[in-house]
């Protein structure tokens, strides 16, 4: 029962949440230029497709549950003020954030029919993983589900990926948090320099990083787009989020009540 409480009132605030990034992203991406086009005058030569990403849905989604999913203490003041203990937080946390994934998922697919058929009426693919997975299996359904199977999961990594960070940054105070998100960056960028630099070395040539990104994501040899391994990413990516929500999960149970 306190699960099922916890779990409608986190819901009810990311459907609000998700809501409102969704009509501030369409206002900005579409709306605007259009309000811009006709102050300026140049109504005439508006055209939505220039300001109708296909994939837009998809990139609101994923930007999303990144963020949302790495908030680390919203709401978790008032879950130990009634008695919902860290794990209840985490369980509810996870299950409303994976409806929104569901929910948004297939709002992406609806939009790629509708973008498909009556905006711009291409041999663009529907889903975005298609172009590397949609002929792996003889059956057009089969090819179907693996593809929306591998953009779920995906999108999860993405999702799994906030929770951690913002699992992180949970255990230290507000300076630090600070600190880390201007740091972390700088870091990545740096990191990536050397391995860089270490690529264009003759006797250090990192290959076998090359090796391990395209056995994870199903490429085979020879090269053919929409034929790459659809089970690889599957099992991969299930792999990297149970990983991560353990990670989250041991890190969520060591929060401490915020003052």
């Amino acid at each position: 029962m306190r699960i099922k409480a916890a779990f409608s009132y986190q819901l009810k605030n990311y459907f609000k949440s998700f809501g409102w990034v969704y009509l501030w992203s369409i206002a900005v991406v579409v709306i605007l230029p259009f309000a811009i086009s006709l102050l300026l005058g140049r109504i005439n030569i508006y055209d939505i497709n220039d300001y109708l990403p296909q994939f837009l849905p998809s990139l609101i989604l994923s930007f999303y549950l990144f963020v949302f999913g790495g908030i680390s203490y919203d709401g978790f003041k008032l879950f130990i003020q009634n008695g919902l203990g860290r794990k209840t937080y985490f369980l509810s946390k996870l299950s409303a954030l994976t409806v929104i994934l569901l929910v948004g998922e297939a709002i992406n697919v609806l939009y790629g029919l509708f973008y498909h058929h009556f905006i711009n009426p291409k041999n663009n693919p529907i889903m975005t993983f298609s172009v590397l997975y949609g002929h792996y299996f003889n059956s057009a359904a089969a090819n179907t589900v693996s593809v929306l199977i591998i953009t779920m999961l995906f999108t999860a990594c993405i999702m799994v990926t906030g929770m951690v960070i913002g699992s992180s940054l949970g255990l230290f105070n507000r300076r630090v948090q600070r600190i880390s998100i201007i740091g972390m960056p700088v870091v990545l960028f740096v990191l990536l320099a050397v391995l860089v630099m270490l690529n264009d070395q003759t006797s250090l040539k990192l290959t076998w990083i090359g090796d391990v990104l395209l056995f994870i994501v199903g490429m085979k040899q020879p090269v053919s787009t929409g034929h790459f391994v659809a089970y690889a990413p599957m099992i991969s990516g299930t792999i990297y989020i149970m990983v991560m929500l353990f990670i989250s999960y041991r890190l969520t149970l060591r929060f401490r009540v915020p003052r």
